[in-house]
């Protein structure tokens, strides 16, 4: 879901002074590695080139994203922008009602963080993903922004500097949310897989 930025002249220091810095979003990466991976993983069964089956797969983002969009609205990077009007067009073109929203975890001026990267690098997985669609599905939702390289280098920026700024309380808050985000995801994608075909 997530790729890492690789312009070197925003190398900020994360954590103990003195050391050799780090960039935020690789910590995010380390720490969130194994959640990321078992979302990927629950997420597998729903064969994108079907197209039964990327109807579940967008009702189970349903599920999971309007709650988060709306809990980070306002809240940490200023560039951020909502998705889930793409995905709400995607369905109702599939003809498809949009779910209940699950429930999402309170989120905080810092939490917003790591549930910004986690939606912000998804962006980038749907690059990926997009390419295994059938013909002529409606893929608002997962085709990327002409804009989106330059928008994840930017989003990346901004949470280096943020977190420089925080210091590492600050950026245990953020990885626990980028957690908790990738568990909401997981959750839909489970509560939805045993009705694949």
């Amino acid at each position: 879901m997530t790729q890492p930025c690789t312009d070197a002249a925003n190398d900020v220091a994360v954590g103990t002074p003195g050391r050799k810095p780090d960039r935020a979003r690789f910590a995010l990466r380390e720490r969130t590695r194994a959640e990321h991976e078992a979302t990927e993983a629950a997420f597998a069964p729903f064969d994108l080139t079907v197209a039964d089956d990327y109807r579940q797969f967008l009702i189970a983002h349903a599920m999971a994203l309007p709650r988060l969009e709306l809990g980070v609205t306002g809240l940490g990077w200023t560039g951020w922008q909502p998705r889930y009007h793409l995905l709400a067009d995607d369905l109702a073109a599939l003809g498809a009602f949009l779910p209940a929203p699950m429930i999402a975890p309170a989120i905080s001026p810092v939490s917003a963080w790591g549930v910004q990267y986690v939606l912000e690098g998804s962006k980038l997985g749907g690059t990926v993903l997009s390419g295994r669609l059938p013909a002529g599905v409606p893929a608002r939702y997962l085709r990327p922004a002409p804009d989106m390289p330059v928008r994840w280098q930017a989003f990346c920026a901004a949470l280096d500097a943020a977190a420089a700024n925080g210091g590492p309380e600050w950026m245990n808050e953020v990885i626990d949310s980028a957690i908790e985000t990738f568990q909401a995801f997981r959750r839909s994608a489970d509560a939805l897989a045993g009705d694949l075909s």
